[in-house]
Order: C-alpha cells, then sequence, then structure tokens
C-alpha cells in the first residue's frame, strides 16, 4: 500500500512541475534596462597609452586637456588628502596613481599646496616613474587640495634611475 501511496505522490509532483515548466515557455522574454549612463569610458593618452577615466573626473579632465592641445599649460585641483596630515586618502591614493598614468603623457608639472602633503604627491609620483627632473614643488597656502599645473613642451626622461 505505501509503495503505491509514494508512486501517485511521485507521479503528481512530476505532473506538477512538467506543467509549470510548460507555462514559462510560453510567457514574453524579460530584458535587464540598460544602463543609465556610462559611468566610465576609455581615453587614450597623446602617448598612445589608454585608460578609464569616468566623465568629470579629475583624470578625464586632463586626459581630455592633453588630447584637445589647447594652451601650453592648465591648472587642475586635486583633492585626496586627509585635512590636516600629509596623508593620502584611499581615494586620494586612487586618484594619484592615475595622475601618474596621465603625467607619462604630459612633459612638466608644477604642484602647489600645503608643503608636507604635494611632498609626499611628489614622492608617490616619482615612485611610479614619473622624474622629480619634471615636477617643480610650489609650497602655497591651502590643506587638503593640491594645485596641478600641467604644462606642453618637450618630454625629459620618464623613469629615474634607482640604485
Amino acid at each position: 500500500m505505501m509503495p503505491r501511496i509514494l508512486l501517485l505522490m511521485t507521479s503528481v509532483l512530476a505532473i506538477g512541475a512538467a506543467t509549470l515548466s510548460l507555462q514559462s515557455c510560453g510567457s514574453e522574454p524579460v530584458e535587464a534596462a540598460p544602463p543609465e549612463a556610462a559611468t566610465s569610458a576609455l581615453v587614450t593618452l597623446p602617448d598612445g597609452s589608454t585608460m578609464a577615466a569616468a566623465s568629470g573626473s579629475l583624470t578625464r579632465e586632463m586626459a581630455d586637456w592633453l588630447a584637445s592641445r589647447d594652451g601650453q599649460s592648465e591648472t587642475f585641483t586635486f583633492h585626496g588628502f586627509d585635512e590636516d596630515r600629509p596623508k593620502l586618502t584611499s581615494i586620494g591614493l586612487g586618484r594619484a596613481a592615475d595622475l601618474a598614468t596621465v603625467l607619462r603623457a604630459a612633459a612638466t608639472i608644477e604642484i602647489a599646496g600645503d608643503e608636507a602633503q604635494i611632498s609626499l604627491l611628489a614622492h608617490l609620483l616619482e615612485d611610479r616613474g614619473i622624474a622629480s627632473e619634471r615636477m617643480k614643488i610650489v609650497p602655497a597656502a591651502g590643506i587638503g587640495t593640491a594645485m596641478l599645473t600641467l604644462h606642453r613642451g618637450s618630454m625629459s626622461p620618464l623613469m629615474t634611475a634607482k640604485s
């Protein structure tokens, strides 16, 4: 008696599963909504390298200026330091890494701001391959931000020799 009940219940469950499966075959396909806007786009720097730079970001502004060939110099604002210490925030570290990539396509840079903070930024850039001869440190008022002035012109060596 027990095997018959189990066989009957198994058959009912199998028929129910098959019915549900056939019902889903006739339904309309559901498509995912497209993203509202691309948050980043690939940019090509004058030296031929490419990188992703979000629209409106510092990296994108610098890359667009370099690609435009407008003017011999342009100033940008770098945010990313702890308010009153010579320490980069986690966002600032990412921005500094992107800055080093962009600087490979620029001739020279002046970094103005709190001396301890901009020295830290210059050291990080040097560690990422930007020669110290291509950077000028300009102590100025202001804590938490740095003013970056990119200059076009002849390219100095990109890498510094490490001993």
